[in-house]
């Protein structure tokens, strides 16, 4: 008898631990593995990430700030970085960021991997010259290597229904952990 209790207790600790488990990869973290080149060089192909779902709101999306939307035009998952907000226009001249007319800095990339990339592409320009209008309530986000990226150049604005998670954490390879913000 006291055997018997002992594995229903086993047994339920263990469904609590899965439900629990379940729950946190329902409601609080998206895990996502990243496919193909275009956040190159901050994020890598296959690498595997842990993106925050909570919090999701317009007041918590920042310009600069690494996402994850639904694409309804590929179907799937795509970690992008917003570029534009509501009611911003974006401009590309000759590689230099223009939002509503003035010069963005883009600390984030890496500048030795765009003039590696410019190389290899045998590319003028990392990022084409291009403008667009991003309308109330849309965001317009797009890969960090700009020469391999499929993004809102392409597919258009995001609307915040469709930016699923933000920020997070790089947890394999682990050597390339890291904090996505």
């Amino acid at each position: 008898m006291k055997e018997n209790k002992k594995y229903l207790i086993s047994f339920l600790e263990m469904m609590f631990m899965i439900a629990i488990i379940i729950c946190i990869f329902k409601f609080i973290v998206i895990p996502v593995k990243i496919e193909g080149n275009s956040m190159e060089s901050t994020l890598h192909n296959e690498s595997v990430a842990l993106i925050n779902k909570i919090g999701v709101k317009e007041e918590n999306i920042h310009r600069f700030d690494v996402v994850v939307v639904y694409s309804d035009t590929l179907n799937e998952k795509i970690i992008k970085r917003v570029i534009g907000m509501p009611g911003d226009h974006i401009e590309f001249k000759n590689d230099v960021l223009y939002i509503n007319g003035r010069m963005t800095q883009q600390d984030f990339l890496d500048k030795n991997f765009i003039i590696e990339s410019k190389i290899l592409y045998n590319a003028s320009q990392f990022t084409e010259d291009f403008s667009a209008d991003v309308g109330e309530g849309q965001y317009f986000v797009m890969g960090d290597n700009r020469l391999r990226s499929t993004d809102s150049r392409v597919l258009g604005t995001f609307s915040i229904d469709d930016i699923i998670g933000t920020e997070g954490i790089v947890i394999f390879p682990f050597n390339q952990i890291q904090i996505i913000g």
